[in-house]
């Protein structure tokens, strides 16, 4: 394989002349080439970045002297040209091992406020980051992401069993690594792997392996392939237990205005979300509606559904809206919900269709319901969304329901859905 760094501070990559990368080039199996985007540069100053178009703090990597970089490079046909940046694809093994597939890679380390996007649009094949977060420069993402492909390349680790065990290559963490003494300041190595047995010791490894990822990495088992042996030890666990009820709140909440107001009943949303509600598990659906006259129509609505006429009708819908639980006030939703579940404290998860500060993603969400047990309220607003005030008193506010264009203006029916299978969905149980 052959690998292309270009860079504007190569001094940088001293790093990949040490260890198991060193050892590939010594081997003939990588061919590393560290260059200096400002040989390319074609003026005495080798200024390599200039002044945003438009105004702006900072200063941008030209786009002449990339190309001629990339060019001096000779990419074959098959070259990925890869530029590091936090806007890209996330970088993981699945992403290590199919770039290490490749015979050449060329990787563009971004700096300053960034690149030219004339170079990103016409020249890059991959946008990668490292995480979300924001580095000084693509250098260190690029000696990252090489350092993870090279060692995937046959005959690199010399024991290609070595890669093959490695965390993330069967979607799960690795297991725990011993060696001499067997004793240490009274911390003994598990027994089982000084026995010699070699299919209890796989079989403690893979238990091990299950154990790990679900206490630290559990998003991971959503994607893992998984025995019925696995699964049964994982059940064995005695994992944290989570519930989950939800609460539509119909005052206070917003109008278009900003004007706080209690909206009515809609009776799509009381039928659609009830049978979201029964789909997913949920414990209970508490419908918070102050006026009275509104909470005795409800009343009337669900006494129908109750009657023998409706259940032989449609005795789904009847089950699903017999989770509903009128409630006059977001308080009395909150005794209700805390009932439930004696002993544990109530957290409540809001969400809006508007950004707010300190939002949790719906992968954290569930690593922290799953790692952490108890009885979750999920807290929808209708109108225009919840109250700043109610928003700021959740344990957590959850990320808006984004589409792939820029409307946001979903039913809160629909978005109820949404949220439920993110949360609880197939794929994430």
């Amino acid at each position: 394989m052959q690998i292309d760094i270009l860079t504007l501070f190569p001094n940088m990559f001293a790093p990949l002349k040490e260890s198991i990368i060193k050892r590939a080039q010594d081997k003939g199996l990588l061919c590393l080439n560290i260059t200096n985007i400002r040989d390319y540069t074609g003026d005495k100053h080798h200024i390599a970045d200039d002044k945003l178009y438009g105004g702006g703090a900072g200063m941008v990597m030209k786009p002449e002297p990339i190309f001629a970089a990339v060019e001096g490079a000779q990419p074959g046909p098959d070259a990925r040209i890869i530029i590091t940046s936090p806007q890209g694809r996330p970088f993981d093994q699945a992403l290590a091992r199919e770039l290490a597939g490749c015979s050449q890679l060329i990787i563009i380390c971004g700096h300053y406020e960034g690149i030219d996007e004339r170079v990103i649009e016409n020249l890059a094949t991959d946008i990668i980051s490292l995480g979300d977060f924001v580095l000084t420069g693509g250098e260190l993402a690029a000696m990252a992401i090489t350092d993870a492909v090279i060692r995937l390349l046959p005959g690199v680790l010399g024991d290609d069993e070595s890669s093959r065990e490695e965390s993330f290559n069967e979607g799960l963490l690795e297991y725990p690594h011993y060696t001499r003494p067997p004793v240490f300041r009274d911390w003994a190595v598990p027994e089982v792997l000084l026995g010699g047995h070699h299919g209890e010791i796989c079989r403690w490894r893979r238990q091990e392996a299950l154990r790990r990822t679900w206490q630290r990495r559990p998003e991971l088992l959503i994607q893992a392939s998984l025995t019925p042996e696995d699964k049964d030890f994982l059940y064995s666990l005695q994992l944290p237990k989570f519930s989950i009820s939800l609460a539509l709140l119909h005052y206070p909440v917003y109008d278009k205005k900003g004007q706080v107001i209690n909206t009515s009943l809609t009776n799509l949303d009381l039928h659609d979300i009830s049978r979201a509600a029964f789909t997913f598990g949920l414990e209970k659906f508490y419908l918070i509606q102050p006026q009275e006259n509104q909470r005795e129509l409800l009343d009337q609505l669900l006494l129908y559904w109750q009657t023998n006429i409706a259940r032989k009708y449609n005795p789904y819908r009847a089950d699903s809206l017999a989770l509903i639980d009128p409630c006059a006030s977001l308080e009395e939703a909150f005794f209700a919900a805390s009932a439930q579940t004696p002993g544990q404290v109530l957290k409540v998860i809001a969400t809006s269709a508007r950004a707010v500060d300190n939002m949790t993603g719906y992968a954290e969400m569930r690593r922290i319901m799953g790692q952490e047990g108890g009885h979750y309220l999920l807290l929808l607003g209708t109108g225009w969304g919840l109250t700043e005030e109610t928003l700021a008193g959740a344990d957590f506010r959850l990320r808006p329901v984004y589409g792939v264009s820029g409307y946001n203006h979903l039913s809160v029916r629909s978005a109820a859905s949404i949220i439920l299978d993110r949360l609880l969905g197939e794929k994430n149980q």
